[in-house]
């Protein structure tokens, strides 16, 4: 990490501009534990040593510094990622995953009558042929995901990071998810996180949205997520979650603000992306609400903006 990456992170955890100092080896910020009224607390941006010159709020490292402001997870996995103490702190999983023995990709055909009901069940959902060779979508006849579509999720490596499995005929148990790993991004192969983005629970709201979604598999940000969101910033994210986890919409919404990303709050009326279709779900993307924090108390309150 660059050490203007570095002072672009301490501006958005102690929320203000820092004085740079020697070229951006040092930073003065105002001091967290005195609270003086000009900024007395240097930081070195490479390797993370920081003292207050007036009161005795000191320490060798990041890690450190982190620890006693009680920072978010996701700072120290940007600021500390490369040191060994915080391997104790955050462990990764190294599992390879990999799709089910079973699993036959769409778009070659086959005779098998689950192959049928599957490709039906995507169109009727109108995913596209396009969608279904762009995304690897294939489908299991037998095995722990028998009679399930199954949409893989890659990381910016083309790697399989997550996949999840869709009951073609509509049973009890719809979705299954695999046993990897949920802090992941999904769709990493197919995101630029320098352009708009959209967050969606599933796989087909994401298809449905087509351009720069991602899937949360879920309601709720990965920890791999909120450091790519933080370290990249997107000029805006749209956060078009069902109206039914409208409180967990707000909790991204809040986790958006507070570290300086322009952010949209989607409505869709008790509709998801997929039953609107692609182009009704832009208009409502477009005719959102830009949320800040004054807003966002309001709508906690309320729930009207």
């Amino acid at each position: 990490m660059t050490g203007y990456s570095v002072i672009d992170t301490l501006s958005k955890l102690f929320k203000q501009k820092p004085t740079i100092q020697k070229g951006g080896e040092e930073i003065l910020v105002f001091c967290p534990n005195c609270n003086h009224h000009k900024r007395k607390l240097n930081i070195n941006t490479t390797t993370g040593y920081y003292q207050c010159w007036v009161c005795s709020f000191s320490g060798k490292s990041f890690y450190s510094l982190l620890k006693k402001v009680r920072a978010p997870k996701e700072y120290y996995d940007i600021l500390c990622k490369d040191k060994p103490r915080i391997h104790n702190f955050v462990k990764e999983d190294k599992t390879i995953l990999e799709l089910p023995q079973e699993f036959h990709p769409l778009y070659k055909p086959t005779n098998d009558p689950g192959y049928k009901h599957a490709i039906s069940y995507l169109f009727k959902r109108n995913i596209s042929v396009h969608d279904i060779v762009r995304y690897n979508i294939g489908y299991c006849a037998t095995g722990n995901f028998a009679n399930r579509i199954i949409v893989p999720s890659y990381n910016a490596n083309a790697q399989l990071n997550f996949y999840c499995g869709r009951d073609y005929y509509d049973g009890y148990l719809k979705y299954r998810l695999c046993d990897g790993s949920k802090d992941m991004i999904g769709f990493e192969l197919f995101t630029d996180f320098n352009h708009e983005l959209t967050l969606v629970e599933g796989v087909f709201d994401a298809m449905s949205v087509k351009y720069n979604a991602i899937p949360l598999f879920g309601k709720t940000l990965s920890k791999k997520l909120k450091i790519k969101l933080i370290e990249n910033r997107p000029p805006r994210v749209n956060v078009l979650l069902d109206n039914d986890a409208l409180t967990s919409s707000l909790k991204i919404c809040d986790f958006l603000i507070q570290n300086g990303i322009s952010t949209h709050l989607v409505l869709l009326d008790g509709k998801d992306p997929n039953e609107l279709g692609h182009n009704i779900t832009w208009q409502t993307i477009r005719n959102s609400v830009k949320i800040n924090e004054s807003t966002l108390y309001r709508y906690k309150l309320t729930n009207k903006l």
